[in-house]
């Protein structure tokens, strides 16, 4: 069997504490069944967990590499990305207004969600076969496989249902810059309440992020709030949906940065 290993920190990060809820709750109840005499049963607790915790430390270990590889490469980038879109004229006040297609982002969002759950249809299904086949012909071996489907499947699903429900929920439809605010929808941040914008770049710098979309978050001092704007990825040619316009925000939120005072960073870690 081959070990899935992935890049980044935050994958890594998700994937361990992933790994280690169901390892702490498999433990428990496999206390519990060697106590109430049902030794079978916890042995095959025990066994599941020891894979789960085993892909947890493994996890953990590629968390703390990766992110200090990418701590490095952060920094390193920092000096590149900050100066990317500081206006010729920052003296210059405009408004400014930007129409997000948000109806076109949140369907592909949603057919993307369709295919993930057709994926994990498809892997359960090759499971029933394998086992409706004499694959698992024991108690104990339809035991491993139902823990190890609802492991690959369940949560899964119900991570990706968690993301759309969040991108849905904060992808806004307008942002507008005007002196002395920015609006989005219908909040209204004061740029003397602003500790700072941070916004992803217009391409790709961090490969190994799992994040699907590019943000803005804006960070005030009663704490802040993220925005979801597009995929990362998208293009006319690939058929994901991006903000044409995405760019241009950029240059003009970065001058509206200017003109009132608010730090802009377009952050490499997106």
């Amino acid at each position: 069997m081959r070990v899935p290993v992935y890049k980044g920190r935050k994958i890594n990060k998700i994937l361990c504490v992933f790994f280690l809820v169901p390892t702490l709750i498999l433990l428990l109840a496999a206390a519990v069944s060697a106590l109430t005499g049902r030794a079978d049963t916890g042995y095959a607790l025990c066994i599941t967990a020891l894979i789960t915790g085993a892909f947890s430390l493994l996890y953990g270990i590629l968390w703390f590499l990766y992110g200090r590889k990418e701590k490095e490469t952060e920094l390193a980038l920092n000096d590149l990305l900050g100066p990317q879109y500081i206006p010729e004229d920052p003296a210059r006040s405009e408004y400014r207004e930007f129409l997000l297609p948000k109806t076109r982002l949140t369907e592909t969002a949603r057919e993307r969600l369709r295919s993930i759950v057709r994926w994990f249809l498809i892997v359960l299904l090759i499971g029933g076969i394998q086992f409706a086949a004499g694959v698992a012909v024991t108690p104990l071996q339809l035991l491993y496989v139902l823990l190890f489907s609802f492991l690959i499947t369940i949560p899964g699903m119900l991570m990706q249902l968690g993301l759309y429900r969040e991108y849905v929920r904060s992808v806004p439809s307008r942002i507008l810059l005007f002196p002395g605010k920015l609006i989005v929808d219908d909040r209204s941040f004061p740029a003397g309440t602003i500790r700072e914008v941070r916004v992803s770049p217009e391409r790709i710098y961090n490969r190994n992020s799992p994040g699907v979309f590019r943000e803005m978050q804006i960070r005030t001092e009663n704490g802040g709030e993220e925005f979801r704007i597009d995929y990362r990825s998208g293009s006319s040619s690939n058929g994901a949906p991006f903000w044409e316009e995405y760019e241009a925000f950029i240059a003009a939120l970065s001058g509206w940065g200017a003109e009132n005072g608010v730090p802009v960073v377009i952050a490499y870690m997106d």
